[in-house]
């Protein structure tokens, strides 16, 4: 998707793509403790990546931060205009989502509190994959005061931020004897993604260590996804889980995406036209992907698992969901042309020239 500058980096909606594919899985497998997969089935290694889709989210959160440090660089931001403009990207279609539910909700005697719709724009209670979009505001919010760090301190001085979130996440859990909350739902444990983001976007490591730093990253991720897979994962002890490790997984998921963005959209490797262009168009579908597939989802998995039997088998399992994911590609791209679409013209630029070429340009 061009950026509202006119600015267009085909590989990043690639990203965007595996990080709708990751989520869509996690939702289509796990939507409820036990059905259709129960949660930790410890498959084989590296697969505990798709049992595990939830990263998926950090994908997201991370490659937002690498993405608005690489568009606005050394030039000044317009922060209204900034805002505005994401307002036009992600709002239409939030507010349809909402409303939706909360009718869905209303009509089926359990109505979600008006508390938390109001309180969505602080706390994360808008309903089924809504509350990403709050952490999104608030790193909005803070992304003009990152970049004022960056620009005064240099890009490490982010480090700090992160020191400062792992601080915060430390303390709660030696007070509360849990971070998961924090962690995985809210902008102190999510800032690492943005931050790190940012970091491999300004800063990047020179190719052959980025490549060091990328695939160690992965590896030592992909090995820790496994373990924390085998432990119960996401919904150990019903989404509250005791363990210390939700202090480090933010940030780890924030080295290992952030390291993998920037390696992979550095690369000079080519791909098939054809699989590049279906790559960025399922990347272009992919917020349509994220908040719409919650409504179909619960159908397609029962019309899917009622006629194979598959529920109670991880492999055959994920058979399907990749079936359901393809099956549901049309879906969002029609919400993408006739809807979306539709805002991303009211969008305004925001990127201003550097306050050096500016007052150069004035003489």
């Amino acid at each position: 998707m061009r950026s509202t500058e006119g600015v267009y980096y085909s590989r990043l909606d690639h990203v965007r793509a595996l990080a709708a594919y990751l989520v869509f899985l996690w939702h289509f497998l796990h939507m409820t403790p036990q059905y259709p997969v129960p949660y930790g089935s410890a498959p084989i290694f590296p697969l505990a990546l798709f049992d595990e889709g939830n990263t998926g989210v950090a994908l997201f959160m991370t490659l937002s931060g690498y993405l608005f440090a690489k568009l606005v660089g050394s030039q000044q931001i317009d922060f209204g205009n900034f805002l505005w403009s994401r307002a036009m990207r992600l709002a239409p279609l939030l507010v349809v989502c909402i409303t939706a539910w909360v009718a869905i909700e209303w009509l089926a005697g359990s109505p979600i509190p008006l508390s938390n719709i109001l309180g969505g724009v602080l706390l994360p209670t808008w309903p089924c994959g809504t509350w990403s979009v709050t952490i999104e505001m608030h790193f909005y919010l803070l992304f003009p005061v990152l970049l004022v760090m960056v620009r005064r301190y240099g890009p490490l001085a982010l480090l700090a931020v992160v020191a400062a979130a792992l601080t915060i996440r430390t303390d709660w859990w030696l007070t509360y004897g849990e971070v998961q909350h924090l962690a995985y739902w809210t902008i102190f444990g999510r800032i690492d993604q943005f931050v790190f983001g940012m970091l491999f976007a300004l800063a990047p490591p020179r190719r052959p260590a980025l490549r060091v730093i990328a695939g160690v990253a992965l590896v030592a991720f992909l090995a820790l996804w496994s373990v924390f897979d085998r432990m119960g994962g996401f919904n150990m002890n019903n989404g509250a889980s005791p363990s210390a490790l939700w202090i480090v997984i933010p940030t780890a998921e924030a080295v290992t995406w952030g390291s993998l963005i920037a390696l992979y959209d550095g690369s000079s490797f080519k791909m098939p036209a054809i699989l590049d262009r279906a790559l960025a168009k399922i990347g272009e579908w992919s917020y349509s992907i994220y908040l719409l597939h919650f409504f179909p989802i619960v159908l397609m998995r029962n019309l899917f698992w009622d006629r194979v039997g598959s529920a109670d088998n991880f492999y055959v399992a994920l058979i399907v969901a990749n079936l359901a994911f393809v099956a549901f590609l049309p879906v969002a791209a029609a919400s993408y042309i006739y809807f979306e679409k539709i805002f991303l013209a009211y969008r305004r630029p925001y990127l201003r020239a550097p306050v050096g070429a500016a007052a150069a340009a004035l003489r």
